[in-house]
């Protein structure tokens, strides 16, 4: 079931549109969470943690490509059935899951069972709402870690969790400290319950200190201290150890998914977390000086990296569609380049084209292709986009000339007669760029993101095939490119341009589609705007801000401005809470409600523009909005129709848009074929940012100052700017540059 395929099934009852506050109403509200299915008459179901969307919930990520580990915080404690307050758990990063069928999850204790009892003589406690003192992100040593403190009486403790740079392995360190200079040493208690689901043969294995579980996959869980004991079927209890400097006690458990013997040598888990240590601190970090900014960035990377497995395999919708999707795994490799994690974009790359891409040059969505009239063609020149960028980043041409056929198929497949109009040039079918169709009222017509990408796509293909030494792809490919940008510019009659703003869609015949009008307003979900508003409007679309974050609309022109402009019907259209939609909510199948992503893609648009005020409105809404704090966004803040539809969850499609937001729109670093540009875009309230990035195996430092005075310094020697912009031969490997751009 793809995204937009569910939408098609009646749902029972009626959708009654919601906010977010209203979605989390008692059983005895009538307009309560409809996102998901109800207890049966019998009073059975499923622990409520199975839920992945509601008010104040939080999701903290981590992941290294063999493990995922998922720390909840569910601070609203209303209603009579709350989730966990903070509960763990796992999965396998090669595996898709729905939460209900993660590695810790309980049938009728959810994630409960996964808190440790710290026991000091007579006396034992937990975490509980009452106690917590902080939760939230730090990074020791540059190694991101979710902290969690809670004190109790005169004892305070400390769970840290991460996850080393490779291996299937979690580390949760416990520190314990206690005011009183008579406390006694304390014991730690915890319990590996696993899911029954997976899992059957579990036990607690007394003569090897650690807890295992085997089935469908293999969990276990053991301590580093000496001196532990295990009981029972689930049990590990261990006398926490003095602290280096005698102030405290730790205790450090390992949740491990490796059927191995476990190595509990401190030597080893020492060089274990300096090899961690060193593997982020040779990514890129940015510092701008403004705390929203810098949170915003450094939680998308980390998110950005656990959604991520060891083979490059990626779930569009974690816990929600269980799908991949090209375009969204696209932009991930692409913020993977800026960010340092080059092996693993190559990674992703090689899968895409491997796995994603058909003998024809089709690609996949929602882990199947599908036929001409419906397939997503902007993804061709995304996964176009996405190698040029890979070879601006890297210099590995032999990526290129190893696929170079299976790209030569990629940029060929738009061009097709099924799809290219001989009149305008341009081209049609019946999908949109968010998938949906004819169905919906989607007339077969020309998509400003199909002629978009396609087009950008296509010019930087153009530039690969001149060093393959491919003339005649190279030709052929920048012409049509040419063509479709004129066409979505200067066509008089088929251009995207109304009333001095873009559009999002044109018929065949040229007419301006502005309403989605499905054939059969039955098949729609009972009570959603597209099945009941009179003049179901899909403009304006945020899409269409993509032509100026990329440059095809000049930012300081009219009718990048005008566009913008219209842009603002989107904010708060039927909430109060903020944020954008994807399109205007009266052609929505969906509950109407702010989407991160596309409010992220108006941010970044709005730092090309410079406007600053815009630009913060966004930024700080995705800092405050619940999932802000985790970076674990849900796909929008809305409720959903669960069954049929799937459960409102996070889509990572969010963490490359920040990331892009920061390195590509504010700090302008614009690696080329064969030059380095930098063309800094400074919003007001930062007045310097800075990074240190990996391009062509070399080390750059990148610095941003405001000064008023325009000039760049390359490793101390000056450079003019021109119109803002520093543009210098690419760096050669294993050269070190330091730049500074005044501006």
């Amino acid at each position: 079931m793809q995204r937009r395929d569910f939408l098609k099934v009646p749902a029972l009852g009626l959708l009654i549109p919601v906010t977010v506050r209203e979605a989390t109403a008692s059983s005895s509200d009538p307009q309560r969470d409809l996102s998901h299915p109800q207890p049966a008459p019998s009073g059975q179901s499923l622990h409520q943690d199975y839920q992945t969307f509601a008010a104040g919930l939080e999701h903290y990520f981590l992941g290294n490509g063999d493990i995922q580990a998922v720390i909840q915080h569910c601070p609203d404690r209303s209603g009579p059935a709350p989730q966990t307050h903070i509960g763990l758990t796992l999965m396998d990063p090669e595996r898709f899951a729905r939460k209900w069928s993660t590695m810790l999850f309980h049938p009728e204790r959810g994630f409960e069972r996964s808190a440790i009892t710290v026991q000091a003589g007579e006396e034992r406690f937990q975490l509980s709402p009452e106690n917590l003192i902080s939760i939230g992100w730090i990074y020791p040593d540059g190694i991101p870690t979710v902290s969690v403190i809670w004190r109790t009486g005169t004892w305070s403790v400390e769970e840290r969790y991460f996850v080393p740079s490779k291996g299937p392995l979690l580390y949760r360190h416990v520190f314990i400290r206690n005011s009183s200079p008579l406390a006694g040493d304390p014991t730690v208690h915890i319990q590996l319950v696993p899911s029954f689901a997976l899992f059957d043969e579990i036990a607690a294995v007394p003569g090897e200190q650690r807890v295992t579980a085997k089935g469908f996959a293999f969990l276990q869980l053991y301590s580093l201290e000496p001196g532990a004991s295990a009981s029972g079927r689930y049990d590990l209890h261990v006398p926490a150890r003095r602290s280096g400097d005698e102030s405290g006690w730790m205790v450090r458990f390992v949740y491990s998914l490796s059927s191995q013997q476990p190595d509990r040598s401190s030597e080893t888990h020492e060089r274990v977390r300096a090899e961690t240590a060193e593997s982020w601190g040779e990514k890129t970090s940015v510092r701008t000086g403004n705390a929203v900014l810098d949170h915003l960035f450094a939680v998308s990377r980390t998110c950005m990296k656990a959604g991520t497995s060891r083979t490059g395999k990626r779930d569009s919708g974690i816990w929600m569609y269980d799908m991949e999707w090209v375009r969204d795994d696209l932009f991930t490799a692409l913020a993977m380049l800026h960010v340092g994690f080059h092996r693993e974009a190559k990674t992703m790359l090689e899968r895409i084209l491997e796995t994603s891409v058909g003998k024809d040059g089709r690609t996949i969505e929602s882990s199947r292709w599908y036929g001409h009239q419906y397939t997503e063609l902007d993804q061709n020149g995304e996964i176009l986009y996405g190698l040029w960028s890979y070879l601006c980043w890297t210099g590995d041409v032999a990526l290129a000339k190893r696929y170079w056929p299976k790209i030569r198929t990629v940029a060929e497949f738009p061009l097709q007669d099924v799809f290219r109009d001989r009149r305008s040039g341009l081209l049609h079918n019946k999908r949109e760029f968010w998938e949906r169709n004819d169905t919906f009222g989607v007339e077969e017509g020309f998509e400003l993101m199909h002629q978009f990408w396609v087009a950008l796509g296509l010019e930087k293909a153009a530039d690969i095939a001149e060093i393959m030494t491919d003339e005649e792809a190279a030709r052929r490919w920048r012409s049509v490119a040419r063509e479709l940008r004129q066409g979505v510019l200067k066509d008089p009659e088929f251009r995207f341009i109304e009333n001095g703003h873009l559009i999002k869609r044109r018929t065949r015949a040229g007419k301006w589609q502005r309403l989605m009008i499905p054939p059969s307003r039955t098949g729609m979900p009972p009570g959603s705007p597209i099945a009941t508003d009179p003049e179901p409007t899909c403009e304006p679309d945020t899409s269409e801000v993509y032509p100026i974050i990329y440059g095809l609309v000049p930012p300081s022109s009219d009718l990048a401005a005008r566009t913008m402009e219209r842009m603002e019907e989107l904010w708060n259209q039927r909430w109060t809470m903020g944020g954008y939609s994807r399109y205007n909510v009266s052609s929505e199948p969906d509950p109407p409600g702010p989407w991160p992503i596309t409010t992220a893609m108006i941010a970044r648009a709005y730092v090309e523009t410079g406007n600053s005020k815009m630009a913060w409105r966004a930024l700080h809404w995705l800092r405050e909005i619940y999932g802000g704090q985790s970076g674990w966004w849900f796909e929008r803040y809305a409720p959903s129709i669960t069954p049929p539809a799937p459960p409102v969850s996070v889509c990572g499609w969010i963490w490359p848009e920040i990331i892009l937001l920061v390195v590509h729109n504010l700090m302008g670093v614009r690696p080329e074929l064969d030059r380095l540009t930098i063309r800094p875009r400074l919003i007001d309230g930062v007045d310097t940012i800075s990074g240190r990035f990996q391009i062509r195996s070399s080390n750059v430092a990148i610095t941003i100052r405001r000064t008023g005075k325009p000039v760049a310094r390359v490793s101390g020697r000056q450079i003019p700017l021109e119109d803002g912009t520093l543009t210098i031969p690419s760096p050669r490997a294993g050269e070190d540059l330091d730049i500074v751009c005044e501006v």
